[in-house]
């Protein structure tokens, strides 16, 4: 699947700004024509950060999960997807303080609308760290 490239590139300027992270450092694979891609899985290094998506309730024992994770793959940062209001959010930052999310501005909101975000939230999550 092929996410509309507006969305892509705010998923891409995040990436950099927040989290040290570009197609070209870190030899993601990216054809517009997604059926002629060809890379054997793995074979990219992936950003600096463990990308996770949590719903409300797996806060409680996620973060348990994503330390270990962090600690296994030597990264000192987290970017959370997450359905979460910001109360919860401020809690969970408190669990995980390396922790990035995308916050989008009520413009951003606007624009994209939830179902944007939703696409940025994931392409962020899929150019992490995967070996």
């Amino acid at each position: 699947m092929l996410f509309a490239k507006h969305l892509r590139v705010v998923g891409d300027a995040f990436r950099s700004r927040y989290l040290n992270t570009m197609d070209t450092l870190d030899k993601i694979p990216f054809e517009k024509d997604w059926t002629k891609m060809k890379e054997e899985p793995g074979s990219s290094l992936g950003g600096p950060y463990v990308a996770v998506h949590l719903r409300r309730k797996d806060f409680i024992w996620g973060y348990q999960k994503i330390h270990s994770l962090m600690k296994t793959h030597r990264l000192h940062k987290v970017f959370v997807a997450a359905d979460a209001i910001r109360t919860e959010y401020k809690e969970l930052k408190k669990l995980l303080p390396r922790m990035v999310a995308f916050e989008p501005s009520w413009q951003e909101l606007e624009l994209h609308k939830d179902g944007g975000v939703t696409i940025i939230d994931q392409w962020i999550c899929c150019c992490y760290v995967s070996s």
